[in-house]
This record gives structure tokens, C-alpha cells and sequence, in this order.
């Protein structure tokens, strides 16, 4: 008795459905990952700059945030310091994933690299050297939208940098 193709290729059919599945929700959940806290989540990198008297006069942000979505980030970034709230306009750009086996690497191969970049303005600085709290919240434009404090150690990093350098 043998099988007939129906029955193969509805096999072949159910299977590929359920792999469909699976591969989605990973990437579902990959996309909308748990975090306690900003470096948790992506990776993020604050540089501050001094004038000639040692006194800060800029601050930045990059946020790289790696996804299997396409979705793009929304050119603005909030700052939340404790009760005072600052929104900026940033500098986004998405560079597409690698399907390089050859160069494989955790963090691009399959995913869309999301680079956002702010500078805060000056205002904002005695805020965030007073915060117990720090919230940083950005968005994509299929409306996921990420809000998460520093974390500790990022809060003293952040603090040591905004402390301005007498000479």
C-alpha cells in the first residue's frame, strides 16, 4: 500500500505552516524582548563635551537597537528626569540585516540595525544631575514604543560626565 502525493505534500504543507509559526514568534519576541533598564535592552553610548573653562556645553546619546522587524524609528526621543520632561528631535537610520554565514554575528545577521542619535540641550543638564530617575522613550512607526530608566551604574556614568572639569 502506498502513500499517495496528497498526503506527502500536506504533510510537507502542515510542517511548513508550523515552522512559519514558530519563526515568527520567535522573532515577535525577540522584537519585543523584557528589559529592566535602557543597556539592557540595546546598546547605548553617552558622551558629554567641554568648552575651554571646563564646563559642559554638550551632551548626546546613540541608541543602537537591533530587530528582525523593518520598522523604522521615529526621528524624536523623550527624556523623562524625574518630573521634568524633555523631547528632542534625533537622527535615525536603519542599515538592513546580513545574511552572511560567512560573517555571522549575533547582533546584525537577520536583524535591521536602528541607530538613534540626540543631543540634549543645555537646559536639561541640572535635571539630569539632580534625577533619582532617568526614563528614555522612543518609538517605531508600527507604534511599538520602548520606555525604560538607566540603570544604576548608567545613572553614575552619566552623572561623572555631566560633573564639569575645572582647570
Amino acid at each position: 500500500m502506498s502513500k499517495s502525493p496528497s498526503k506527502f505534500f500536506m504533510g510537507i504543507g502542515i510542517m511548513l505552516i508550523l515552522l512559519g509559526g514558530f519563526g515568527w514568534g520567535f522573532t515577535y519576541v525577540f522584537d519585543h524582548r523584557p528589559a529592566d533598564n535602557l543597556s539592557g535592552y540595546c546598546d547605548i553610548d553617552f558622551q558629554t563635551g567641554v568648552d575651554i573653562n571646563g564646563k559642559v556645553n554638550t551632551a548626546t546619546l546613540t541608541i543602537q537597537d537591533y530587530r528582525y522587524s523593518s520598522a523604522n524609528l521615529l526621528a524624536a526621543m523623550t527624556m523623562i528626569c524625574d518630573d521634568d520632561t524633555y523631547t528632542m528631535e534625533a537622527a535615525v537610520r536603519q542599515t538592513p540585516p546580513s545574511y552572511s554565514v560567512a560573517f555571522y554575528n549575533d547582533k546584525t545577521t537577520l536583524k535591521n540595525t536602528n541607530k538613534l542619535f540626540v543631543e540634549f540641550p543645555p537646559e536639561a543638564f541640572d535635571s539630569m544631575r539632580r534625577a533619582e530617575v532617568i526614563t528614555i522613550q522612543f518609538a517605531y512607526d508600527n507604534g511599538d514604543k520602548i520606555s525604560l530608566p538607566l540603570s544604576e551604574p548608567d545613572m553614575e556614568y552619566w552623572k561623572d560626565h555631566l560633573k564639569d572639569q575645572r582647570k
